[in-house]
């Protein structure tokens, strides 16, 4: 063979064996995976899949997948996500489904069906809702509105939903919360872990007779009653509205206890049918500090004596103020050195203005009718003022008077068949009282 001849055999030899490995090189990859007990290889090609990420809001995400069923080996596995998502401001029950990978159609079915049973327009930014998809289909939903029951939407056969309002089970038990002041009532509640709304409560049952400012002292008591209401887990998830009140005042027991009359109207009474309520709260606000008094005064903006016709109460900007009594509000907007202020009209006798406030509660109007302890604004700063404060009047007969020492028409007296009534629900009181302070002691 010549010399010529021996370099195109190796040429040729080069470019086949070239030729090979690149067709190798781009062929699948494939493994063999033991099946059976006798040794049977099946072919199985490697690859990745697509991760799925849908754009759930706030979402904790678990995934599961469902094998399938036997002498089924054929049909692919179900793919079952469940998540929860808290709704967020400006969220829609639609978008929040399609997110989580519902479709429209599915998505639009279930809010109709659930409209029968709750208006998701009225769904709470922070409501946890718990979603669960299989295979892209929307086969359950579930939420809490109430601490009491439970919204339920479950895909059926004939691919409808089915929407129920389910009870939660709950039990019911009394407690007893008591406290000493060492500083203040609000400073002591929060200290000894009174719910919030528990304290708020408390505070407006005596804001009638009591001056927090003044008349609460150290070593003072208070005590009061309430439901606690515990799930399956023994988990606390809702208190109660109180039922009996208790304050010790240097040595003066207070006591009120919650009771419904005949017509439905409740409110808290004391053991004689003395009702708590009178026709105006001397502190329209919780947990301020008296800063300025009703009397002649030095000015602190003008720098001369003047009458301060009204009480101011110092306090952090945007702590709520609340209506001193049933009224119709006569004046709401600017008012010179007041800044943003409100006069409500209780009766023929008595008004209340309260002054320099941050704004107003949100769709208050003059000629609006407001109930006592209602939010009407916030504290500020606004109109002739050196800090955030409200100044509170109280106008008897068209005059200014002190809102401290004003004597206020005294509630309701129940008599009667109601009297009657009422002192059996405070023997059926006691008892509650005594069986709940023997929980405690044990």
């Amino acid at each position: 063979m010549s010399f010529l001849n021996k370099i195109g055999t190796v040429v040729i030899t080069l470019l086949i064996i070239t030729f090979i490995y690149f067709q190798l090189k781009n062929a699948p990859f494939y493994a063999t995976k033991q099946t059976s007990p006798t040794n049977e290889e099946q072919q199985v090609k490697i690859g990745v899949s697509p991760k799925y990420n849908p754009k759930v809001k706030k979402e904790f995400k678990t995934e599961q997948t469902t094998p399938p069923e036997e002498g089924k080996k054929d049909r692919p596995s179900r793919r079952i996500r469940s998540l929860t998502v808290s709704v967020a401001q400006g969220d829609t029950l639609i978008a929040i489904l399609t997110d989580a990978g519902a479709s429209k159609e599915q998505a639009a079915q279930l809010i109709s069906h659930l409209r029968k049973i709750y208006e998701p327009r009225n769904l709470p930014v922070g409501q946890i809702i718990h979603i669960t998809i299989s295979d892209k289909q929307l086969i359950r939903l579930s939420f809490t509105p109430s601490f009491d029951f439970e919204i339920v939407a479950e895909l059926q056969g004939n691919k409808s939903f089915k929407v129920e309002k389910k009870k939660i089970k709950l039990a019911i038990e009394d407690k007893i919360f008591s406290g000493v002041i060492t500083h203040s009532l609000y400073q002591t509640a929060i200290e000894q872990q009174l719910p919030p709304n528990m304290l708020i409560e408390l505070i407006r049952i005596f804001s009638f007779d009591v001056d927090f400012q003044r008349e609460i002292q150290r070593g003072d008591r208070f005590s009061l009653l309430f439901n606690i209401y515990r799930n399956e887990q023994n988990k606390v998830v809702h208190n109660g509205t109180v039922t009996w009140a208790s304050m010790n005042l240097s040595g003066k027991k207070l006591e009120y206890a919650a009771y419904k009359t005949k017509s439905g109207f409740k409110d808290y009474y004391d053991r004689n049918g003395k009702s708590v309520t009178k026709t105006l709260m001397r502190t329209p606000i919780d947990g301020a500090r008296l800063s300025s008094r009703y009397g002649k005064r030095r000015h602190p903006i003008l720098g001369y004596s003047k009458m301060h016709k009204g009480v101011d109460f110092a306090a952090p900007k945007g702590v709520p103020i609340m209506a001193a009594g049933d009224g119709v509000i006569e004046y709401i907007g600017r008012n010179g050195p007041f800044g943003k202020y409100i006069r409500i009209r209780h009766n023929s006798v008595y008004k209340t203005a309260y002054a320099h406030l941050s704004r107003f509660r949100k769709g208050l109007r003059k000629r609006h009718r407001v109930k006592q302890g209602s939010t009407i604004g916030y504290v500020g700063s606004t109109g002739r003022s050196t800090g955030p404060h409200l100044h509170y009047e109280v106008i008897k007969h068209g005059r200014q008077t002190n809102p401290m020492s004003v004597r206020l028409p005294a509630g309701d007296r129940l008599k009667g068949d109601e009297l009657i009534k009422l002192k059996q629900s405070w023997v059926e009181l006691d008892k509650r009282l005594n069986k709940a302070a023997l929980k405690i002691v044990n």
